[in-house]
């Protein structure tokens, strides 16, 4: 009984001592208010073009609440480590965070004029060409580009205005008027619209081949591009001008986070990484 009853005073007084190390501390309370409940009500009139209800914001809070309940609980158990998933959304987040705080200062005209004087090719209209072409079906001929090449002959020594009457039919037009090299290689391939573009004007040339054949192409005129009026462009250069802040704002950024966390690159990485940005290697 003495021992008992020793063995009692030592452990309730153990208890006592340690009470305080043996309680965890309570977990900070899941707080809804005026915040939240204002960007859940914004977020859905956004989206539906209406005020919810109040059974719909009801609902909306609910979620709310179990959602945060259950991200709070995920993270409390290391859900979140070593998940790509969440890395790249994560980090995804705070490049979108990053480049919008571009948008809140609004470039001065002298900005967005200076940014299209040092970019001004990018502004620059397509060029243009007219042409006529004559096909030479491979389908129907067994030398479908001499063929064309002893055609170009007779070709020449008819007037330009002349239809001419060589050649096979081609489910396209056989005259084309200012069209541009985009539009031109979308219909018979990039290859063709790169080859028509050099043409001389005013003579027969070629064979040229296409995606379906070898042509026979007559340029009659063309029309280079040009660098297209501020004015006229003012738009695209402003969003062009935000867009490489934005770059140039993220590539700074992260090179502060470099130099807050170090970079350690391991010596199995090596080999691959050597061209890697700002790498300090370690043993």
């Amino acid at each position: 009984m003495h021992f008992l009853f020793a063995g009692a005073v030592l452990f309730g007084g153990y208890s006592w001592l340690n009470r305080g190390a043996q309680s965890e501390p309570m977990p900070e309370p899941i707080r809804i208010g005026e915040g939240e409940a204002r960007w859940v009500r914004e977020t859905f009139s956004s989206q539906w073009r209406r005020d919810p209800t109040p059974d719909e914001m009801r609902d909306l809070l609910t979620t709310l609440l179990d959602e945060e309940l259950l991200a709070r609980e995920a993270r409390a158990l290391g859900l979140d480590q070593h998940d790509t998933v969440v890395r790249r959304r994560l980090a995804q987040k705070l490049s979108f965070l990053v480049e919008d705080t571009v948008r809140l200062a609004e470039p001065g005209e002298d900005q967005i004029r200076q940014f299209y004087v040092e970019h001004a090719e990018r502004y620059r209209s397509a060029p243009r060409i007219s042409f006529r072409h004559v096909f030479f079906s491979p389908a129907r001929r067994h030398h479908a580009a001499a063929e064309a090449t002893a055609a170009r002959a007779l070709l020449s020594s008819v007037g330009s205005d002349a239809r001419p009457t060589v050649g096979d039919p081609l489910a396209l037009d056989d005259a084309f008027t200012d069209i541009d090299p985009q539009s031109l290689s979308s219909l018979f391939g990039p290859d063709f619209a790169r080859s028509v573009f050099a043409l001389p004007v005013g003579a027969w040339s070629g064979p040229v081949r296409s995606a379906y054949g070898p042509h026979l192409v007559r340029i009659s005129s063309r029309t280079q591009g040009a660098v297209r009026p501020f004015a006229e462009v003012k738009g695209a250069v402003t969003e062009a001008w935000y867009g490489a802040r934005q770059r140039a704002l993220k590539e700074e950024y992260l090179g502060t986070l470099r130099a807050k966390y170090g970079i350690v690159w391991d010596v199995s990485a090596r080999p691959v990484l050597m061209d890697a940005p700002d790498r300090q290697t370690g043993p």
